[in-house]
């Protein structure tokens, strides 16, 4: 059921930038726009994706700091 709901609010949002990019653009050939979206979603994956590694390195980083810190302040 929840993974119904989640494949069509994709199809929504790829019907979505299909329109849109008919409107924009002097493309009709559905399958281009088709290949346009996709292109679209697949690059905002990639860079959302990019973003959480980057941000989860950032983060391990400031855990180790913190533990280098810690593990200073209790040897003394």
């Amino acid at each position: 059921m929840e993974e119904e709901e989640i494949i069509r609010h994709a199809a929504k949002l790829i019907n979505d930038r299909i329109k849109d990019l008919q409107e924009n653009y002097a493309v009709r050939d559905k399958q281009d726009l088709l290949s346009m979206a996709v292109l679209h979603y697949a690059t905002a994956a990639l860079k959302a994706e990019k973003q959480e590694k980057e941000e989860d390195r950032s983060i391990a980083e400031k855990v180790y700091q913190l533990d280098q810190t810690l593990s200073e302040f209790f040897k003394d």
